[in-house]
């Protein structure tokens, strides 16, 4: 298992799930390194996410950040682990910021309302978690801890052009793909998203 490019300066690796899969997103910056989310067991920490990263030069001790798109066991059941192997990680979750330039926190209440994205300013990507999910995926379909404030988001990402692409943490159904790249892209996921919502 490796650490995929997928634009800019974020990988994505793809951790097994059920009859699916969670991904762990590397973004790689001059000021650090971030982990976005971190599979399901200390299992996955070790034998998958440890090994994908010395793949790419790198180890525990070489991230600075950890940020949790929320607190579902398949995007934080690894957290333990990697604090254990470097405590100095600095831990971003619900309204905390992130401090490095050209990343921003991105509220993506709806599925949970702890729900948040990272936005790359650089490449214009917003890694998107379970944040945006169409009809959900495999068994899991969309849910949903709030259809008003999921459509709230589903607005906010509609007014904002920067956004250019969209990772999502899996391949979520209709379009059972796991990214949106270029803002036509983008506008038609944000339609499917909102579709599946009233439906659902």
């Amino acid at each position: 298992m490796i650490f995929q490019w997928e634009i800019g300066d974020v990988y994505r690796l793809k951790v097994p799930f059920d009859d699916v899969y969670t991904s762990v997103f590397l973004i790689k910056g001059e000021d650090g390194n971030v982990l976005v989310d971190c599979a399901t067991t200390s299992e996955d920490v070790e034998k998958r996410i440890a090994p994908a990263l010395l793949k790419t030069g790198l180890t525990f001790k070489d991230i600075k950040y950890l940020v949790l798109t929320h607190q579902h066991s398949d995007h934080a059941g690894g957290k333990e682990r990697i604090l254990q192997l470097n405590p100095n990680i600095v831990l971003i979750e619900g309204k905390s910021q992130i401090f490095l330039n050209g990343l921003t926190r991105y509220e993506l209440k709806g599925h949970t309302l702890d729900c948040i994205g990272i936005f790359d300013e650089r490449s214009g990507t917003l890694i998107a978690g379970d944040g945006l999910q169409g009809a959900g995926v495999g068994k899991y379909k969309l849910s949903l801890e709030s259809k008003e404030a999921y459509f709230q988001t589903l607005a906010n990402i509609k007014k904002n052009k920067r956004i250019e692409n969209i990772l999502f943490s899996h391949a979520y159904e209709p379009w059972k793909k796991d990214s949106a790249l270029g803002r036509e892209e983008v506008e038609k996921r944000l339609q499917d998203c909102e579709i599946c919502a009233k439906g659902e």
